[in-house]
């Protein structure tokens, strides 16, 4: 007995016509090569800090030896946060515009030098409520202006704008504003930011984050470097720098300092 084959051509057309649906058909978006990493685009403001290109000082603070004071978590001109991960290309050449200082929510912070309130308010992402004092000559002993800004307040200054301040006088109150949401995630990273420049005059404007002609950025550490010279208490090693400070009962230390550390110190080094 022969067995005969058929062949059913209407199947084979059909099934040849769901393979070329299928080849024209796009895959899911979700089935396609992922796009490649970007790095955070930065507003306005904090891109004009990109063409302000700094470098580490090499000063390190040396603080009391009996003293407990708050440490610098990340230096002035690091390319890295105090967790050790990269900073943004885009701020400052890849690198910290201040120095950070870890602290508890709601630390008081001083004034680190005699001087007058000039601006206060809240700004956005990298820089959160803050508070700028300007500090002349007279009141630090320095050839130069300084002006300084306290970042990531945890509320505004109950401070006035023009309002005169002593060194160690309590200005603020540290916390984490402008720091939730992109690196730090949703809960922030509590610390206080300090930036200072530097003038020849008092009469400075303030722009975006103080990026003023005739405004320039420097390491805080050298306001107690430049004040330590001046009075003959310079160290040998020239990157070695004392810092003076004020106690919790707001004695000023070493006595007649002008200038002292933004946080308070303790007993128990």
């Amino acid at each position: 007995m022969t067995l005969q084959r058929t062949f059913d051509f209407s199947a084979a057309k059909a099934l040849l016509a769901l393979a070329l649906l299928a080849i024209a058909i796009p895959a899911p978006a979700a089935q396609r090569n992922p796009p490649a990493a970007r790095e955070e685009v930065p507003d306005a403001a904090e891109a004009a800090d990109g063409r302000e290109n700094i470098a580490p000082s090499g000063l390190q603070p040396v603080f009391p030896a009996q003293m407990r004071c708050a440490p610098i978590a990340s230096p002035y001109g690091s390319p890295t946060r105090y967790d050790g991960s990269a900073r943004p290309s885009w701020a400052f050449g890849g690198r910290h515009g201040g120095i950070d200082i870890s602290l508890a929510v709601g630390t008081p912070l001083l004034a680190l030098a005699a001087g007058t309130v000039m601006a206060k308010g809240e700004g956005g992402m990298l820089e959160g409520i803050y508070l700028w004092l300007r500090h002349a000559p007279a009141d630090t002993g320095l050839a130069y202006w300084v002006y300084a800004k306290y970042q990531h307040l945890d509320a505004l200054p109950t401070v006035d704008i023009g309002e005169t301040v002593k060194a160690g006088q309590v200005v603020a109150r540290s916390g984490k504003t402008g720091t939730a949401g992109r690196h730090y995630g949703p809960g922030g990273y509590p610390h206080l930011h300090l930036t200072t420049r530097k003038s020849t005059h008092g009469e400075q404007s303030l722009g975006p984050r103080g990026a003023e002609r005739g405004l320039f950025l420097f390491d805080p550490l050298a306001i107690y470097h430049d004040a330590a010279a001046g009075a003959g208490a310079a160290t040998a090693d020239a990157r070695a720098v004392p810092i003076p400070y004020a106690g919790a009962d707001g004695t000023l230390n070493p006595s007649g300092t002008r200038v002292v550390w933004p946080v308070a110190c303790a007993p128990g080094g």
